[in-house]
């Protein structure tokens, strides 16, 4: 606009010329011009007067469509002359600036406008949102003159903690120290460094945690081993099958490239305080100095969650289980800007239940989004579990601090391809949600394990609704009390050949329970894909085949 006003635009062609072949009269009316009439006011750009007494100049008219020219003594079109291409340019930004002949364009670009600052303002709340998972590190030195550089792959924010207790621990002895998330790993970044010692979670089956992204790649993508001694520390949980998983790859990969090795590696199970002390002393011992870390877990923000309901199962085969239905807390305004505590929420997430007396947090999938308006979870009584004892014996109106855990890894997508869920126990619940959550009527096939359906035949009365609603396409159901025992495994055996063509078709299937079911469910997919040259590790690859097995 600017280029514009000041005439800073080339010609970019040929303007006609004024005309001389005018009538040489001059007081012709203005609203008696055929070409003025005919010109709509949105379309006027500049009318110029001639000047006053000369009888051989003329009105120039520009409107948003070229340059024309009109005798002031009969009105008449002298010449007429089309828009240049920088003209044009110059229409369009008009155009773009003011709305004029694109209102629903300029509303939109309106709209953009405005956004920006919104876009601005949760962008900072979601950086200050994941800077809170992270422990403030006092005295924390520049990475190019720093000792001991300590790298950090965590998802929660949990494994910041134990950084920061090292940290301070080791500026205590009188090392200087650098921390930074793993993603930020740079060779020749650590000038002075003396080791580097690597804190690293696992997210889901094996995968790098949030602060990891990228750091497999670069370290596979290097041409040397740094001469630097490295020490690597898995955090994860015991109970899971893929422990300390990511933790392991970084070793691997770091041993294959030839770096030295501090410490062998080591892993601390469910964040144990006692786990980290130990290692931390090995630690003390290799680097020549006394090394006590004590450190005190940091708890996630929770958020009280009441009771509404609750359906028994299971006390016949001596597996006392409940479905607990939660009412949906209230989400704050920044919550709802952010997507942050139970504002937004699918089934397969993960919510952490902080039981009374314990200091670790027990994971459960959820059963139910957002969209459902509750929060519902399958629990299981353990002998001696604290936390699924508790839950058990909840009564409506009983309250549990909660926190949400995002499980991206375990969704069943947007795709209209058949879908294969199978589970077992407990594990139906987040595979339930998906079923209720099936409204466009996606292919859904559902193989199901439990001991005895007069005992533990979760949902059963949902999924004969459920399949009568389009939502269920299919129900097939393993019995293991019976005269003749039956495991999901078993089942899918038996339904080998419409498995084996949903999948060709493109199906993904979804696996949720014990690990031992989980290990049975692959081997006989592994028979029923073997013809079709298929395996579960392919399909993985291809992101076909996800699993969330406790």
């Amino acid at each position: 606009m600017t280029a514009s006003t000041f005439d800073l635009l080339p010609d970019g062609g040929a303007i006609a010329a004024a005309p001389t072949d005018v009538s040489g009269e001059t007081g012709f009316a203005l609203d008696r011009m055929p070409t003025l009439q005919q010109t709509p006011v949105a379309e006027l750009r500049e009318l110029s007067f001639p000047y006053p007494g000369d009888t051989t100049d003329v009105f120039t008219l520009k409107t948003d469509r070229g340059t024309g020219y009109l005798d002031q003594g009969d009105g008449a079109l002298l010449a007429w002359a089309d828009l240049t291409v920088w003209e044009r340019v110059s229409e369009t930004i008009y155009m773009l600036h003011t709305g004029q002949g694109a209102a629903t364009l300029g509303l939109v670009l309106g709209l953009m406008a405005l956004g920006v600052p919104a876009m601005g303002a949760t962008g900072v709340l979601v950086w200050l949102a994941g800077r809170r998972g992270r422990p403030r590190i006092r005295g924390n030195q520049p990475a190019g003159r720093a000792e001991t550089i300590l790298l950090v792959g965590s998802e929660g924010g949990s494994t910041w903690g134990f950084a920061a207790t090292l940290q301070a621990a080791l500026k205590e002895a009188g090392q200087s120290v650098h921390v930074g998330p793993l993603s930020a790993f740079k060779l020749e970044r650590y000038t002075s460094a003396q080791r580097i010692i690597l804190l690293a979670a696992t997210y889901g089956d094996g995968a790098a945690p949030a602060s990891a992204k990228g750091f497999l790649d670069r370290l596979n993508a290097s041409d040397r081993a740094p001469n630097i001694p490295l020490a690597v520390l898995g955090f994860g949980d015991r109970s899971f099958p893929a422990y300390c998983a990511f933790a392991r790859y970084v070793a691997a990969a770091a041993q294959a490239k030839g770096w030295l090795e501090l410490l062998a590696l080591d892993t601390i199970d469910r964040q144990s305080p006692q786990d980290f002390a130990r290692w931390g002393r090995a630690l003390g011992d290799a680097l020549g100095i006394e090394l006590e870390l004590s450190h005190r877990p940091v708890q996630p923000q929770t958020t009280t969650l009441t009771l509404v309901s609750r359906r028994d199962y299971g006390a016949e085969v001596q597996a006392p289980t409940a479905i607990l239905r939660f009412a949906l807390p209230r989400a704050s305004l920044c919550q709802g800007l952010l997507g942050s505590g139970f504002a937004r929420f699918q089934a397969g997430d993960l919510i952490g239940i902080l039981p009374e007396g314990g200091a670790v947090p027990r994971l459960y999938s959820l059963a139910s989004g957002r969209r459902d308006g509750f929060i519902e979870i399958v629990v299981k009584k353990h002998p001696g579990g604290l936390c699924s004892g508790q839950l058990t014996v909840l009564e409506p109106g009983d309250t549990v601090s909660a926190f949400l855990r995002r499980n991206p890894g375990f969704r069943p997508g947007r795709s209209r391809a058949p879908l294969i869920l199978i589970g077992a126990g407990t594990g139906i619940g987040p595979l339930a949600g998906f079923v209720r959550g099936n409204t466009r009527g996606r292919p859904v096939h559902l193989f199901f394990g439990m001991r005895h359906p007069d005992s533990d035949f979760f949902y059963g009365e949902e999924f004969r609704g459920w399949q009568d609603e389009g939502r269920l396409t299919r129900l097939v159901t393993a019995v293991s009390r019976g005269a003749r025992p039956h495991y999901v495994q078993d089942a899918l055996r038996g339904e080998a050949t419409q498995v084996a063509e949903l999948i060709r078709n493109g199906a993904r299937v979804m696996v949720c329970g014990g690990r031992d079911m989980a290990a049975g469910v692959a081997e006989a997919l592994a028979e029923i894909l073997a013809p079709a040259g298929l395996t579960p590790a392919v399909m993985k690859a291809e992101e076909r085949y996800v699993e969330d097995v406790y």
